[in-house]
This record gives structure tokens, C-alpha cells and sequence, in this order.
């Protein structure tokens, strides 16, 4: 498989590196790229993070088209469109464009993560079996859910190419197909739909149902160790604050390097965020994304840090390209989508996480002053 990989496109980096570690744990080699490469990459499976969760439907799908049309010009194994697992972002466009691209007639999107709570039962997103628009997830900042209804979440009104069915149902051989499940054997269902003129795509769920399809068994990587040097965490979502003793944004603008510098030597460990009211204001993260990346970029340089961990994808997306990194190695996996890679020209250890996801209790041990 080495000259023919399995080609995955996701729409932000935390999404990438989620799939990237579910291959990583089948015994799989992967290489998590932000950029198409020049050249064939030697690795089972190549993942690139299209970053386009927060642009419009048109230049979504210009993005994909190309990126996509690139890659489907080389040899590879299978592609499969990774989305977000409650269809935030402009999905439709995506598949499409990708679909197009790899000359695949129809799409099937299996979207949640039922083994995280996230399912889709007649014809509406759940967490937890709460419908999402009674969630967090209706305060996005981006992406609100303003509704339960599927073909709500994804903007499918007057879309006659786009089908809501139960893994039962006779499927049309063309458009997308919105499939319900919400358990692991309906999940598996659905696999058995993609045949060589579909293009699968969702959450991480259906990724490892697919790829358990395609690969023989192998032998499961070992852990590694954990990383070691001190510890920055940038954390750039609307979720819960990090720790009690996190350095603070004043408004738009990170704390000052040197304050973090100093957490950093006396710590072994820093967390920096923004506050929940910035947080909030649409027009802000992309301003404190950059505030990020300026702080990461200045820290490095000092060699203050040896493990940056990343909560939020556009947070993660803004810094590794200021840092210079679009070609990173699956390293670990410590829970389901917090994964920690490392670039090819660098010994710092990077773990994101999704911004909606936990930190995994392991994580949080290893880092007390960052999570207490």
C-alpha cells in the first residue's frame, strides 16, 4: 500500500489528526499534510486538512475541487471525506466538489460519532440523546444550530439530490445520501453501500468502519512515550477554559511572551487562552488565532516549550502554518480525536484536540498545573 495510499480529506486540522490516529491504531503508517504534496509521500495513508470548516460554500468546494483533482491524479487505494461529525461547516459544497474530482457518482455521508453520544435518528442530530439545538452546539459561534433537523444542519433545502435513509432503504445510485444511525451496527451498515462509484464521507465512526473493511488485521502500535520539556496550551475554542491558572488574552492580544516564557521555566507547563466573551464574538477567533500563532512562533524561537498542545482546528490550522509545519507523522493516540503528531524537520511533540471534545484523563494527570 505504500505507493497507493488511502487518501482522506477533512475540513480542519483537529478532524484530520482524528481520522489520522483511528489509521495510526489499525497498524497503519499516516502522514497528516496541510498542503497537497509535490511528490508521493511513502505512507499507507494520507490525510490533508483542507481547512475549510469556516469559509463560504463557494470557496469551499473551489478548494477541495483542486486539492482533490490533484490527488486523484496519483495512484491510491480509496478516498473517503471526512466531515464534521454534526455537519458544521459548508458539507454539501465539500462533497460535491470531491466527489467530482474522484468521478464518483454518488456520496454516502454518515455523519455523528455514535460511540461519543453523537447519533442520527429519524431524520435529527443528538448529543447525548438531546436534541442539539437544546445543546452548547446552538451557541457556536460560526455554525449555530438553530435546528435539530438534518437537512436543516446542512442547508439542503430544495435539494432534490440529497436523500435522508435508514440503512434499509433502496438507495439511488446518484446525490448524497443522509444516513441514520445511532449504533455502532448501523454503522457498519452502511459501509456495505459504498461500492466503486461512491464517495464515503462523515465522522470518525464510519472512517473506522470503512477502513476495518479494507485492511487485513495488524499488529496495533505500541503507546510511546510520553513527551517531555515543558508544556504550552494554547487553547482557542469556545469550550471551558483550561485550568484555573490560565493566562488570560486582554481582549485581542495574547499575554505578553516574556510572562509566558517565565510560566514556562518555573511551571514546566502554561496555558494560555482567550476569554469566553471574546470567544463568542464571530468576528474575533481569527484575530486571536494570529495573536496565537505570533506567541507559538516567539516561543519556539526561545526554545521555551517542547510539547505544544492545541485545542480548537482553526487555532491549530493558524499556528502550524505560522510555525512552518504542514507534514506531521501520527505519534500517539491518547482518546478518541486528541492525537499528538510531530513534524518531519522537528523533535516538538504537537497534540491537538478537537474544541468540543475532553482531554483525556491520562493527558491531564501528566499536566496537573494545566487542568486543576
Amino acid at each position: 500500500m505504500a505507493c497507493r495510499p488511502i487518501i482522506v480529506l477533512a475540513d480542519d486540522l483537529t478532524g484530520a489528526a482524528e481520522v489520522g490516529a483511528l489509521a495510526h491504531k489499525a497498524g497503519l503508517r499516516v502522514v497528516v499534510v496541510t498542503k497537497v504534496p509535490r511528490a508521493a509521500i511513502e505512507t499507507d495513508v494520507l490525510v490533508l486538512d483542507t481547512n475549510t470548516r469556516l469559509v463560504t460554500p463557494g470557496r469551499a468546494a473551489g478548494r477541495v475541487k483542486s486539492r482533490a483533482a490533484r490527488l486523484s491524479a496519483r495512484p491510491h487505494s480509496g478516498v473517503f471525506k471526512k466531515t464534521d461529525s454534526v455537519l458544521r461547516g459548508p458539507v454539501l459544497a465539500e462533497l460535491s466538489a470531491c466527489a467530482a474530482a474522484f468521478g464518483l457518482q454518488r456520496t454516502v455521508l454518515v455523519a455523528g460519532n455514535p460511540s461519543l453520544g453523537r447519533t442520527i435518528h429519524k431524520g435529527r442530530c443528538y448529543i447525548d440523546g438531546q436534541a442539539i439545538d437544546q445543546t452548547p452546539f446552538a451557541r457556536d459561534p460560526h455554525h449555530p444550530a438553530r435546528s435539530a433537523e438534518v437537512l436543516d444542519l446542512l442547508h439542503a433545502a430544495g435539494r432534490a439530490d440529497v436523500h435522508y435513509l435508514n440503512p434499509k432503504s433502496p438507495l439511488p445510485t446518484r446525490g448524497v445520501i443522509v444516513g441514520e444511525h445511532h449504533c455502532a451496527a448501523e454503522t457498519a451498515q452502511w459501509v456495505l453501500a459504498v461500492d466503486k462509484h461512491t464517495l464515503p464521507a462523515g465522522g470518525a465512526d464510519f472512517f473506522r468502519a470503512w477502513l476495518a473493511s479494507r485492511i487485513p488485521d495488524r499488529r496495533r502500535p505500541s503507546s510511546g512515550e510520553s513527551p517531555a520539556g515543558p508544556a504550552l496550551l494554547l487553547h482557542g475554542t469556545t469550550a471551558s477554559i483550561a485550568g484555573q491558572a490560565a493566562l488570560l488574552f486582554n481582549g485581542l492580544r495574547p499575554p505578553p511572551v516574556t510572562r509566558v516564557a517565565l510560566a514556562l521555566r518555573q511551571r514546566g507547563a502554561a496555558a494560555v487562552s482567550a476569554t469566553k466573551l471574546t470567544l463568542n464574538d464571530p468576528a474575533a477567533p481569527a484575530q486571536i488565532a494570529t495573536g496565537f500563532a505570533g506567541l507559538a512562533l516567539a516561543l519556539r524561537d526561545a526554545g521555551a516549550f517542547r510539547h505544544l498542545l492545541i485545542a480548537g482546528g482553526a487555532t491549530a490550522a493558524t499556528v502550524l502554518s505560522a510555525l512552518g509545519w504542514n507534514r506531521l507523522s501520527v505519534r500517539r493516540v491518547w482518546g478518541p480525536g486528541v492525537v499528538s503528531l510531530q513534524p518531519d524537520d522537528h523533535a516538538i511533540t504537537i497534540t491537538l484536540k478537537p474544541g468540543s471534545y475532553p482531554w483525556p484523563a491520562e493527558l491531564q494527570s501528566l499536566y496537573p498545573h494545566l487542568f486543576s
